[in-house]
């Protein structure tokens, strides 16, 4: 899919754009901003477009077009790409009924190509993932020593996967080492360069890590 309608900026709103692989993929709202912040850093995406086709449908007897938000294409061994309307919860409860010509089209164009239409709210955006991601997100530009990072990511292949402390144990001793450790892993996970489970707590020393095979 490719974008039908552009984005402008806009005094009402926040608007602005959020890299993902090659292309800047733009939003216009901070609702917007949040899921693309998810879905950026998700590992089963492939690609994101905004603004991402028009479907015709009909309402009151008379022809009218919608554009969804977003359409997510996620690999297929982790089911089925989205195309996604975003918003808050409070506008899409008081307009459902009004809304619901719209997206009973998306839902039926979904089903013939065999993707699935779903309306993200706060409720579902905003989330434990979320903030791990945003607070790992400060760690991305650190300056690293390489060698270190070569030893940390050499015994967490060698192990296959292990946590947290266990790094912190072997390679960080002491308080002062111990917190250079933790923004050093922290920046290992923001760039995926080992794997963990980004719906746990990443501050927790308990967290597990492993070796990530695109490394």
């Amino acid at each position: 899919m490719k974008q039908v309608r552009k984005i402008k900026p806009t005094r009402r709103s926040i608007s602005g754009h959020v890299t993902f692989k090659d292309s800047n993929v733009p939003f216009e709202s901070s609702l917007e901003r949040d899921f693309l912040t998810y879905y950026t850093f998700t590992e089963d995406v492939l690609d994101i477009v905004s603004q991402p086709i028009s479907i015709p449908f009909k309402k009151n007897g008379r022809n009218y077009t919608y554009t969804p938000d977003f359409f997510i294409q996620i690999k297929s061994r982790s089911g089925p790409s989205l195309l996604v309307e975003v918003k808050p919860k409070e506008e899409w409860q008081a307009n459902w009924r009004d809304w619901s010509d719209k997206w009973k089209a998306a839902i039926k164009f979904c089903k013939e190509q065999g993707f699935r239409f779903t309306i993200y709210d706060e409720d579902r955006i905003r989330h434990l993932a979320l903030d791990n991601i945003n607070f790992l997100m400060r760690y991305r530009n650190l300056a690293v020593n390489e060698q270190e990072v070569k030893a940390l990511l050499q015994d967490i292949e060698l192990r296959g996967n292990t946590n947290v402390e266990y790094l912190l144990e072997r390679y960080f001793k002491g308080s002062i080492y111990r917190k250079q450790g933790h923004r050093l892993i922290w920046h290992l996970m923001a760039h995926r360069r080992i794997g963990f489970d980004i719906w746990n707590d990443v501050y927790s020393e308990k967290t597990e890590v492993w070796h990530d095979r695109k490394y």
